[in-house]
Formats: structure tokens, C-alpha cells, sequence
């Protein structure tokens, strides 16, 4: 039997954290054997933007793919290279069966980028609340390329379509 919880007094509550706005910038598509990906890097308003990150984490997608360890299936889809105070997480998303959005998350500790480790247990941690906006974006972008002719002017309509500015 379900149990609701009658009140809402100890739900949510976050008292050492504060809610703080980021940017979201796109940069160049990353165009790999096998997919094109829209890149994203987040960061918060207050942060410089990190050229040498990105590059880094571009040139570990290369490598993963050149390596067999990401396999792509002429597909397209997106990266947010999100910032988070001093930590990088990069989480990869391509369009599959069509209209599924399959999604990898790597992290970046003093090795360089490596895959994410889920916890153990059924729920997963799936995306923060500023990369859902990016997300969401992408699922607007996804939609209207599935109701278009789907030829190449239309893949170049989605990937020109990028999510950008301050997100709350």
C-alpha cells in the first residue's frame, strides 16, 4: 500500500545551496565518422569561459570513437558540456529510433573525461535543471525535423538551431 506524505514541511529543502543563473553557449558542431553534434557549454554567469575544457573533452569524443568505445549510427543529436563550480560533466545525446533521445554522461576528474558511474538502485540522475532548457530546446528542434521532409536542408535547420543565453 502507497503511503502520501501529508505535509510538506521537511520536502526539498536545500538549506546550504543556492540557486544561481547560467549561460548557455553553443560552439561548433562536432562532426565525428559516424554523427554531427550541436555543442553546448554551460557555465555559471559569474564564470570565464574555459576554451581548454572544451577542447578537451571534443578531443576525448574523438578518441572515444576512433577506439570503438562510443559508436555512433549516423546520427545526430547534441553535447552540453556542463560546468558546475569546479566540476565538468559532458553529457551526450543522439536522436535513435527516431524519435528517442539515448543519452551518455562522463565526467571530468584529474585523468581527464571519463563515463559517468551510476549509482546503484533504479533511479538515475538524468540532468540538471539548466540543461533541461537546452533539452528542452532540442526536443522542440527534434519535432520539427521529424514533421519536415527530413532532407538535408531540414538536418541543417536543426543543426543551425541552437540554444543560447541565460538560463534561471
Amino acid at each position: 500500500m502507497t503511503q502520501s506524505i501529508s505535509r510538506l514541511d521537511d520536502l526539498a529543502e536545500y538549506p546550504d545551496w543556492t540557486h544561481r543563473p547560467k549561460l548557455i553557449v553553443p560552439g561548433e558542431v562536432l562532426v565525428l565518422p559516424a554523427a554531427q553534434l550541436k555543442w553546448y557549454d554551460i557555465r555559471g554567469t559569474d564564470q570565464e569561459p574555459t576554451p581548454e575544457v572544451t577542447e578537451e573533452a571534443r578531443e576525448f569524443l574523438r578518441a572515444e570513437c576512433a577506439a570503438g568505445r562510443l559508436e555512433f549510427h549516423q546520427e545526430i543529436g547534441f553535447v552540453m558540456n556542463h560546468r558546475d563550480g569546479d566540476k565538468f560533466f559532458m553529457i551526450v545525446c543522439v536522436w535513435r529510433q527516431r524519435d528517442e533521445m539515448w543519452s551518455g554522461i562522463y565526467f571530468k576528474d584529474q585523468e581527464g573525461f571519463q563515463p559517468y558511474v551510476y549509482k546503484p538502485g533504479p533511479l538515475r540522475a538524468t540532468g540538471a535543471v539548466t540543461e533541461l532548457d537546452a533539452v528542452a530546446h532540442e526536443r522542440r528542434g527534434w519535432s520539427r525535423y521529424l514533421t519536415s521532409a527530413r532532407d538535408t536542408a531540414a538536418k541543417r535547420a536543426y543543426l543551425d538551431d541552437v540554444c543560447t543565453g541565460e538560463l534561471v
